[in-house]
């Protein structure tokens, strides 16, 4: 059974290699050990039955003893959950012998294994790569590629009435590290790792948070339960038997809304890089502090953006350090004798155009450039919110897309359809309480219909657009606890 590109995955720690792997870490409890060994047991597949886990990722190999006796372990669980329409992936970690779990992984019928770093020769099933996002192995011969060091998203530690640089309070996503993936590989689907904190049980809403921080921005989280879930699962504990429904809901709900995975990033401005060693910070840190700025961004990898269409965009901030190639320079400076706006680093070489006045307190430098701009850098390696905050600065809100208020603890990402004729509107809230208003948002181009769908609602509701005198539209959306998006038809 190939990999399905579409497979939902779920992390499924079971087996002797398991409990192994917790001995030589931090110790195993004797409770811990026999919920590891029930996870083994075929029966237990019945957690997923009826909910759209479709795939396992299951330990196969370590170069540890317990290897062999994990494979051997694992043959009822796969043999039954095959028979169900269930793909296993067996992770290959630490010192295994790669090529001897590879072939033993095909021997078993395996649909994949995951890896973390580069296979080296061929395999003869599909690898997974797993790398941290820095490192993203776009080439692998797979459907699917991994990042392994996601963050479990939410309001940091302390973080609640604590702003960032932004004066909106922090949060932690993993949503510039999708958009980046997205934009590396975009013929392939995109996993990501991350396991809860396990210093305490974790509410159904974080877990739902989980799955749509990553599920909005297209990818997929392995989904990854904490050991006090697993053992009150084992033991079928009603409040945890509740926890599992909502997190399955979640997925559900996107599953059913996977016609939204076609639409692409909207905005005025675009990130272009090539999300590659010394570059990565930069790149990174800019996607990462937009949203908490209401500033909506397509990202665009430099490999791709000579082919790449600009049209839409009022600015474009080139990150690298090396200058680009001929070809994707004229293509800039020709978007911006276009009536663009391009935001360059210090180290672009003989900067086209004339100076103009600008207000000395800017990073930049603005030089007049046919019908646009020219903005280069005046430090090197400057701060990243302070550049991303003049960026704004300088293109204004005057022609903001959207705008949200009411929502401190909220991220929203903007994207449209192929067409331009649907657009979405993915709104998470990382505190997963409800504010006491509901979210505002300013619409530049009102649409002719929208409404609000969201798992938390029994049916979408509609929304109205009430006209502005200056323009655009206001769009009043109710209250929500982790995730709800706003579909728009023009």
């Amino acid at each position: 059974m190939a990999l399905n590109a579409e497979s939902v995955p779920m992390r499924w720690p079971a087996g002797p290699l398991d409990i192994a792997k917790r001995e030589n870490a931090k110790g195993v409890s004797a409770e811990t050990a026999e919920v590891l060994r029930h996870w083994l047991n075929p029966a237990s597949l019945a957690v997923v039955q009826g909910t759209p886990v479709n795939c396992m990722v299951v330990s196969w190999a370590s170069g540890l003893p317990a290897d062999a006796a994990q494979q051997q372990a694992l043959k009822p669980l796969i043999a039954q959950g095959k028979q169900a329409g269930v793909e296993f992936v067996g992770v290959i970690d630490g010192e295994a012998n790669r090529p001897a779990a590879v072939a033993a992984a095909q021997s078993a019928g395996l649909s994949a294994v995951a890896v973390e770093g580069d296979m080296p020769g061929s395999a003869g099933v599909p690898v997974i790569q797993g790398n941290k996002a820095a490192r993203l192995s776009p080439t692998a011969n797979s459907p699917v590629v991994s990042i392994s060091d996601g963050l479990w998203p939410g309001l940091p530690e302390a973080a609640g009435a604590t702003a960032g640089p932004t004066s909106l309070p922090w949060v932690d996503s993993n949503g510039a590290v999708l958009q980046i993936a997205r934009a590396l590989a975009p013929d392939k689907t995109v996993w990501i790792d991350f396991d809860p904190p396990q210093e305490a049980k974790q509410a159904a809403e974080a877990y739902m948070l989980a799955v749509a921080d990553a599920a909005s921005y297209g990818a997929k989280w392995a989904i990854s339960l904490d050991d006090a879930l697993r053992a009150d699962l084992a033991a079928k504990k009603q409040p945890a038997v509740e926890t599992w429904k909502k997190v399955a809901g979640m997925l559900a709900f996107f599953e059913q809304h996977k016609h939204a995975r076609t639409y692409q990033p909207g905005g005025l401005l675009a990130i272009v890089s090539n999300f590659a060693g010394p570059d990565w910070d930069t790149a990174e840190e800019a996607i990462n502090l937009l949203p908490r700025l209401r500033q909506p961004c397509r990202v665009i990898a430099r490999s791709r953006a000579t082919d790449a269409s600009f049209a839409g965009l009022q600015a474009i901030f080139y990150v690298d350090r090396e200058p680009p190639d001929p070809a994707l320079r004229q293509k800039l400076i020709a978007f911006a004798r276009g009536g663009g706006i391009l935001f360059a680093p210090s180290t672009w070489p003989n900067p086209e155009g004339q100076p103009v006045p600008a207000e000395p307190y800017l990073l930049f430098g603005v030089r007049a450039l046919g019908k646009g701009r020219l903005a280069v850098c005046k430090e090197a390696g400057p701060d990243s919110y302070d550049t991303v905050a003049d960026i704004q600065n300088i293109m204004s809100h005057r022609n903001d897309l959207l705008r949200l208020y009411n929502a401190l603890s909220m991220n929203f990402l903007y994207e449209t359809s192929a067409q331009g004729g649907q657009a979405i509107i993915h709104m998470l809230n990382y505190s997963r309480r409800p504010a006491s208003d509901g979210p505002l948002f300013y619409v530049k181009e009102p649409h002719q219909s929208a409404r609000l769908v969201s798992p938390e609602i029994a049916s979408p509701a509609e929304l109205q657009f009430v006209l502005q005198e200056a323009g655009g539209a206001e769009l009043s959306v109710p209250r929500i606890s982790v995730y709800g998006a706003i579909e728009m038809a023009k």
